[in-house]
């Protein structure tokens, strides 16, 4: 008898020893109160205006809800979010709503715009393979057949129900250098050859995609985002899709550089008004750049008392945010120079894009006033 027990301890302690889910993660979001990287390498979001929602488990604040509007979260390009041909993607989402744009995709992450395009890395859900692929050729949504997808994917639709609203499901992309495999609450969906390397110069996005084209913004709950260098064991699969809130986990220490800054403590300043611009639609993009000559302005942007974005340099690459605009708010957008440059003031080219309308504005900042705009909705 103690041969036998002995043995089967011994395959217990192997299986274990097998699960290691730290092991090559080179970007974890538990969305435990806040969204930043807890593996370690610093991925942390510059740009969020996701709003807080309880997790799976009933936690409050413990994930991130996106409105299929306008929020979404951005990761700045780094070398850990770069890889060879291995490669795993983990989410949890629970679909709230679908997309109605071109193409009906709802984009949980992507690193490469909208599109599979050579080096680039995706998970979204569709209705692409239950219509064949003609989803992109009308505006006829058909969301009662959707599926999720991932980077490498079949052409039909995979066994199994198809995604309902407002449940949650464990989604998971592995690629160990020739077979894409897809994993929807630890039951494989489909497996397909493709050999991928998965590394492009873009940034990592949760949300939408990074392609004004196909935004593909996702109406859902996002939560416990795991990107990995390698492809997951198929035990280190059901440990992931099958984790409990009291399973223990690897503490990861952070190093001290790497805690992002507290929320900057902004000094009283007076708002100049720029302009009232009235808008037809109700989520609008505004997209700034340094004005003339590039020399090393700042600025933290505030909408309607809210701070939006902080640390943010202003050069000739633009920088693009989402606003919401609603009747019964001021829509304030405020500009806060945290210097003024070699050349002062701050200065900056706002370009606001409301559907097909276009405005281009000069915008000014200094030590004792703010340059402020605010959005009007058309009745």
């Amino acid at each position: 008898m103690r041969p036998l027990l002995f043995l089967l301890l011994s395959l217990f302690n192997y299986c274990q020893a097998q699960v290691n889910l730290n092991e090559g993660l080179q970007a974890y979001y538990p969305f435990n109160s806040e969204a930043r990287d807890l593996s370690g390498n610093n991925n942390h979001p510059v740009f969020n205006n996701a709003g807080f929602t309880s997790d799976r488990f009933g936690r409050k604040n413990h994930a991130f809800h996106f409105n299929g509007v306008y929020q979404y979260m951005r990761i700045k390009n780094s070398p850990s979010l770069n890889f060879g041909n291995t490669i795993t993607l983990s989410v949890w989402v629970r679909p709230t709503g679908f997309y109605y744009g071109i193409c009906h995709a709802s984009q949980l992450l992507s690193k490469g715009g909208g599109n599979y395009n050579p080096g680039n890395y995706a998970l979204r859900f569709d209705d692409a393979l239950f219509t064949n692929g003609r989803g992109c050729s009308g505006t006829l949504c058909d969301t009662l057949h959707q599926n999720f997808r991932g980077t490498g994917t079949v052409l039909t639709p995979y066994p199994g129900e198809f995604i309902k609203k407002g449940q949650w499901y464990s989604v998971i992309y592995t690629n160990d250098g020739k077979t894409a495999r897809l994993y929807v609450n630890c039951e494989l969906k489909y497996s397909v050859a493709f050999p991928e390397t998965f590394t492009n110069n873009e940034d990592l996005f949760f949300g939408k995609s990074d392609d004004d084209l196909f935004p593909f913004w996702l109406n859902g709950d996002l939560d416990d985002i795991r990107i990995y260098n390698r492809a997951l064991s198929l035990e280190e699969i059901t440990a992931l899709c099958n984790e409990q809130p009291d399973t223990p986990k690897a503490v990861i220490p952070v190093k001290k550089d790497s805690i992002p800054a507290k929320e900057p403590v902004l000094e009283k300043r007076s708002n100049d008004l720029v302009r009232t611009i009235p808008v037809d639609h109700d989520s609008i993009s505004v997209t700034l750049y340094d004005n003339a000559e590039v020399d090393g302005d700042s600025i933290t942007l505030i909408y309607n008392g809210k701070i939006l974005t902080t640390h943010q340099r202003l050069t000739d690459k633009p920088l693009t945010f989402y606003i919401k605009i609603a009747r019964d708010s001021p829509n304030e957008l405020v500009m806060y120079a945290e210097n003024l440059g070699s050349i002062p003031p701050n200065t900056a080219l706002m370009i606001i894009n409301d559907g097909n309308k276009r405005y281009e504005l000069n915008i000014k900042s200094t030590e004792s006033s703010n340059g402020m705009v605010r959005f009007r909705l058309r009745e």
